[in-house]
């Protein structure tokens, strides 16, 4: 029977950053190495020699595993019964940067399994796409959320692969959301929102609509092709992380970071804050037009990209969610003293500026760029994946999207700039 492990390495890439232990809570320990020669601290756990337990440790690596319905579907799948066991079980290609590996491992080379969307998608007809991703033993990945995710490789000839071990994806796949009654084509609804963004102006995560899996792709920023053709990883935190919060503080309204909260941090790690303020003001301001509720602080996050610096990253998770009647009609953030999308006027916009320490008209003019915009995104946007779409539900979401949206905007535009 083999020994369950008290002790996870953490590396990054090939180097050794540390160790968590099986402790309640848990606890860390940066390798010598990596403080003395690397010097990069992993979110706000501090940089320092003997074993630490403080808040940071824990809501860092929590935050690395999926959330809600699936996290307990792991607990059970995979019999662990700690947080601990979790990680051990499941935390191998995690968001960002960082492996986790039972003591003594290594990582191995990369490699990867041959499949394609006919066979993907004849087993997401039958299990949850994480049980795709763990249907070897010797899997380990782990990506956060409440959604059903699979995670593939994609290279230069598009067939979709299946990472062994701990080998680093490239393309996140999301089929519909199947758990909550009322929700139905969301991946549709997101790709739509996905690349209405990108024609908006707004740096997202490149989307397909790929039709046998009834997916949104989602191409991982946090990973990179080297010069050698092998994929890097980059280092990444969401908000919460960064906020030494745990998952389930990710709304605003339970105990988690304002949108405030958000602009401090931006401005403490972004290397180039100006910019990253404005883009995060136009995706709040994108997401009230889109009528994108559950905006929270897991779906803003910080990296290092290939190029240098420290960026806000890419956005993700757009998505209409007010067309679906039994999800939560407040925001996700409180705008200015309201979370009702339809109660925010122009003076709401001016309290968020001054709350962000930015001029009102600099917010106020962002929103009106993204407003004049709209109309032509998202109907491009319909527009660009139409010809996959099938006659029926696939082509009513569509258009349902399309219809919210324009009319979402166009009335947001009154309330907020009198247009």
């Amino acid at each position: 029977m083999a020994t369950h492990p008290t002790c996870l390495d953490v590396y990054f890439e090939n180097d050794l950053v540390g160790h968590v232990f099986d402790t309640s809570p848990l606890s860390f320990e940066y390798a010598a190495w990596w403080r003395d020669h690397k010097a990069l601290q992993i979110a706000t756990i501090t940089l320092a020699a003997g074993r630490t337990s403080a808040d940071g440790v824990t809501s860092f690596f929590e935050n690395l595993l999926p959330e809600g319905e699936l996290r307990s579907y792991l607990f059970t799948q995979r019999k662990a019964s700690t947080l601990f066991g979790l990680l051990h079980a499941v935390a191998g290609d995690t968001a960002g940067g960082f492996v986790l590996l039972p003591s003594g491992q290594k990582p191995e080379p990369h490699q990867y399994q041959p499949t394609s969307w006919e066979e993907l998608a004849a087993e997401l007809r039958t299990k949850a796409a994480l049980a795709i991703t763990l249907k070897s033993q010797g899997t380990r990945i782990s990506l956060a959320g409440a959604q059903d995710k699979l995670s593939i490789a994609l290279f230069e000839d598009g067939i979709p692969m299946l990472g062994e071990g701990v080998s680093p994806s490239t393309h996140i796949v999301k089929p519909d959301i199947q758990r909550i009654d009322g929700v139905w084509g969301s991946a549709i609804n997101e790709t739509i929102v996905m690349k209405a963004a990108a024609l908006c102006g707004l740096r997202v995560a490149d989307v397909f609509f790929e039709p046998k899996t009834k997916s949104c792709v989602v191409k991982r920023f946090d990973r990179y092709v080297r010069p050698d053709g092998t994929i890097g990883r980059s280092m990444q935190y969401d908000i919460c992380q960064l906020s030494s919060l745990p998952s389930e503080k990710k709304y605003e309204s339970e105990g988690g970071p304002s949108l405030k909260d958000c602009a401090d941090l931006i401005r403490t790690y972004s290397t180039v804050p100006i910019l990253d303020l404005r883009r995060l003001l136009a995706w709040v301001f994108f997401n009230i037009f889109t009528g994108n509720n559950d905006s929270h602080a897991k779906n803003l996050s910080i990296y290092c990209p290939p190029e240098g610096g420290t960026r806000l990253t890419p956005f993700y998770d757009l998505m209409c969610t007010r067309i679906y009647p039994g999800l939560s009609k407040h925001f996700a953030f409180d705008i200015g003293g309201t979370t009702l999308p339809g109660e925010m006027e122009a003076k709401h916009i001016v309290a968020m500026a001054e709350q962000l320490d930015v001029r009102p008209g600099f917010a106020l003019s962002i929103g009106q760029e993204v407003a004049k915009k709209m109309p032509h995104a998202i109907s491009d946007a319909v527009s660009s994946i139409r010809p996959g779409l099938k006659p029926g539900g696939e082509t009513v979401m569509a258009n349902k999207v399309s219809r919210y949206v324009e009319k979402t905007t166009k009335q947001a535009r009154k309330r907020l700039f009198g247009d």
